[in-house]
C-alpha cells in the first residue's frame, strides 16, 4: 500500500503516514472494521454471560450458536487481510531482490531521469521498484517527493482536461482541489519546510537541487497554461491556502472548459 501524498511505502494498520504524516484512508477503512468485529465480539461475549445466568439449556445453546457463527465471521475477515497483507509482504520481497540484483542498472536510470527532468516517467519507476524506502537514495527522498507531486498534479489537470472521473466519480472541482493540496504542500513536503531540511543537506545539493528548483518551476508553468493564471497569480500559489486555491482552479475551469464542469 502505498500513501497517496508523498509515495511512501504502508502497512494495513498505519493510519498515518510516518513520512509525511498524512492520514492513510485505507487503514482508517481496515481498523474501523476491524474495530467494529472486535466491539461486536465483546458485546456477545458479556451478553452469553448475562443470559447463562438466566436462560434455560435451549436458551444457551442458542447464544452459544450465535457466538459461533460471530467468531467465524470474525476468523474470516481477519484471514482475508492477512492474506491481502501475506501477498504484499511477498510481492515487496521479490521487487526488493530484483533491485539488488540490478542495483547499478536502476541507480543509472534514475540518475538519468533525474538528468532528463522526467518528472512523471520518474515517479512511476521510484514507486514501481520501491525506492523510497531504499537506503542506498536517501539523498534522492525530495527529488522522489518533488516527482510525485509533479506527476500528481499532471494527472489532475489531464483529468480535468478530459472529463474523467475516477474510480471515485470525481468532479472538475475535486480534480482542481486535489491539486490545490499538492501545490500549497509543495514548500513544506518537497523544498523539506516540514522535516526542517538544512541549507546544507545533500538532498538539495548539486543536481538535487537543480531538479527541485526546476521541477516547481515547470509545475508552475503548467498549472499557470491549462488554468490561465496570471504571472502573479502562479507565482503567489504555492503560499496559498489550500481552499482558497482550490476555488481559483474551479474558478477558472468554469470558464476554460464549461462542458467539464457542467454538471458540478
Amino acid at each position: 500500500m502505498k500513501c497517496r501524498y508523498c509515495g511512501s511505502n504502508l502497512g494495513l494498520e498505519d493510519a498515518v503516514c510516518p513520512y509525511c504524516g498524512k492520514v492513510n484512508k485505507k487503514a482508517a477503512k481496515y481498523l474501523a472494521e476491524k474495530n467494529k468485529y472486535l466491539n461486536e465480539f465483546e458485546k456477545t461475549k458479556t451478553d452469553v454471560k448475562e443470559k447463562s445466568k438466566t436462560a434455560g439449556r435451549i436458551g444457551r445453546l442458542s447464544v452459544i450458536g450465535v457466538m459461533l457463527i460471530l467468531i467465524l465471521v470474525m476468523k474470516f475477515s481477519v484471514s482475508r487481510y492477512s492474506d491481502v497483507e501475506y501477498r504484499i509482504n511477498k510481492r515487496e520481497d521479490i521487487i526488493a531482490s530484483e533491485v539488488n540484483k540490478n542495483r547499478d542498472t536502476i541507480a543509472e536510470t534514475v540518475k538519468e531521469m533525474e538528468k532528463n527532468r522526467e518528472y512523471v516517467a520518474l515517479s512511476c519507476y521510484m514507486l514501481n521498484y520501491r525506492l523510497r524506502s531504499n537506503e542506498q537514495y536517501d539523498d534522492y527522498f525530495r527529488v522522489f517527493t518533488a516527482a510525485v507531486s509533479y506527476k500528481t498534479i499532471y494527472e489532475d489537470i489531464i483529468s480535468i482536461v478530459t472529463g474523467f472521473e475516477g474510480y471515485d466519480n470525481k468532479t472538475t472541482k475535486d480534480w482542481c482541489y486535489d491539486a490545490a493540496i499538492y501545490i500549497s504542500d509543495w514548500n513544506s513536503y518537497v523544498a523539506g519546510g516540514f522535516w526542517n531540511d538544512s541549507p546544507d543537506s545533500p538532498m538539495h545539493a548539486g543536481e538535487h537541487g537543480a531538479f527541485l528548483a526546476d521541477a516547481k518551476k515547470d509545475a508552475q508553468d503548467m498549472v499557470q497554461v491549462y488554468f490561465n493564471l496570471t504571472d502573479e497569480q502562479a507565482e503567489s500559489m504555492w503560499t496559498m491556502d489550500k481552499e482558497a486555491l482550490g476555488e481559483l482552479l474551479y474558478e477558472s475551469c468554469k470558464d476554460l472548459y464549461p462542458k467539464e464542469a457542467a454538471d458540478e
